[in-house]
């Protein structure tokens, strides 16, 4: 089939900050001891935003700081919590209390940098991504965030490329080829992506939000292998297989958002789908069954009583 020239994907801002957001929260890490009743809490507060369950998340990390009030893991879990709830006010208090306690706690600064990069506070994000960068130079974390806000500048070939070195690092880590196949099919290049997005997902984390962002990049990726390969001189040859890869998306989504964690961005996906399918059948129209075959279809039966 014949393989046209493809516009690269050019995201909306909003999209981007979401994106940014959701995968910064999905990397937080935070490292809890196991010593005392604080910390128990903390971690059971980590395990359930691990798993998106919010509303346990905040009753685990609310109870850590009834223990400790200066707890700085319990600080840094309900700020991402309430980021990935949509609060940014809250997120943004929780993480500046967990800053001023430990100016050098990196996951709070990067939980301050998520934050204003949602808010499009770029400079804001970039100054505390730094402090974060001085403060643990080491921690692939901060390298992540730091890709975020590359792709959130629109600096695609930044991003994959710090993406890329996470990847070699960290090859075991499902997020890091998240943020990799985002930007490869930026690129577009959605087969590259495609083979990132199932490497995620054959990943042996079984966290709930990164899956279900993993399978909507995936309903993206084959839509966009789909793009400009419906050939008008060969539609028999060529679209069949679209239509399949088309299927594919929509099963995509689906389990997407049978993960049940809430997408913002799945019905918008799903319209791209739509969309591409009627370009599909624009071009090649579907083949309706011939006048014979109708007739020799056999008749419903009559229902029974």
């Amino acid at each position: 089939m014949s393989a046209a020239p493809r516009e690269p994907y050019r995201p909306k801002v909003a999209s981007i900050r979401r994106f940014a957001v959701v995968l910064a929260a999905a990397v937080a890490g935070i490292s809890l001891g196991a010593g005392c009743s604080a910390d128990r809490d903390a971690a059971a507060g980590q395990a359930a935003l691990d798993a998106h369950q919010l509303s346990e998340a905040e009753r685990a990390f609310r109870s850590a700081l009834d223990r400790d009030p200066n707890h700085p893991g319990a600080l840094g879990g309900l700020g991402w919590t309430y980021q990935l709830a949509g609060q940014r006010d809250a997120a943004r208090a929780s993480f500046r209390r967990c800053v001023d306690l430990a100016p050098g706690r990196a996951d709070c600064l990067r939980g301050l940098a998520s934050v204003a990069m949602a808010d499009g506070e770029l400079a804001q994000a970039r100054g505390l991504l730094g402090e974060a960068k001085a403060a643990a130079p080491d921690d692939l974390r901060v390298e992540a965030s730091l890709a975020l806000l590359s792709l959130a500048q629109g600096e695609v070939e930044r991003a994959a490329e710090r993406y890329a070195a996470l990847v070699v690092l960290a090859p075991e880590s499902a997020d890091y080829k998240l943020g990799l196949a985002e930007c490869r099919l930026r690129q577009g290049e959605p087969l590259e992506a495609l083979r990132l997005v199932d490497e995620a997902l054959a990943a042996p984390e079984a966290r709930a939000r990164p899956r279900a962002m993993a399978l909507q990049l995936k309903a993206r990726a084959l839509v966009g292998a789909t793009s400009g390969r419906e050939d008008p001189a060969d539609c028999a040859g060529s679209a069949p297989p679209l239509r399949a890869w088309l299927d594919a998306a929509v099963e995509a989504a689906d389990a997407a958002e049978a993960v049940g964690v809430g997408l913002p961005e799945l019905p918008a996906v799903r319209r791209l789908i739509n969309r591409r399918r009627a370009a599909i059948d624009a071009v090649c129209p579907p083949e309706l069954p011939a006048a014979d075959d109708l007739l020799r279809a056999p008749e419903p039966s009559a229902p029974r009583n």
